[in-house]
């Protein structure tokens, strides 16, 4: 029996639970398509993954990436961003984009 919670963005999934550790695993499931949890999630700095193109990592499974906000905005900035259609655009990624706050 799984537990699902709802917003209009997202739905999270709780699909097992560890009665002794409480570890559990999940789907988050975001515009861009489901995220099986826990998972390993890239960090693309300033947009861009290091090491991988964006379609080697889609063949990993992986479909989440971290992006820093604060620093796009201060390189490329928010209006680049926009001029070129969003951070999917400038980084070629069809999958989700996880950001923080950075600093």
């Amino acid at each position: 029996m799984s537990t699902v919670y709802e917003s209009p963005a997202l739905r999270f999934e709780i699909i097992a639970k560890c009665s002794t550790s409480k570890a559990r695993a999940s789907v988050l499931t975001l515009p861009h398509g489901p995220v099986s949890l826990p998972v390993f999630q890239p960090v693309a700095t300033q947009a861009s993954l290091k090491g991988l193109t964006p379609s080697q990592l889609a063949d990993t499974g992986c479909n989440l990436c971290l992006n820093n906000t604060y620093h796009l905005g201060l390189r490329p900035g928010q209006d680049v961003l926009e001029k070129i259609g969003g951070a999917h655009a400038l980084q070629g990624w069809k999958g989700n984009i996880l950001t923080d706050s950075g600093g």
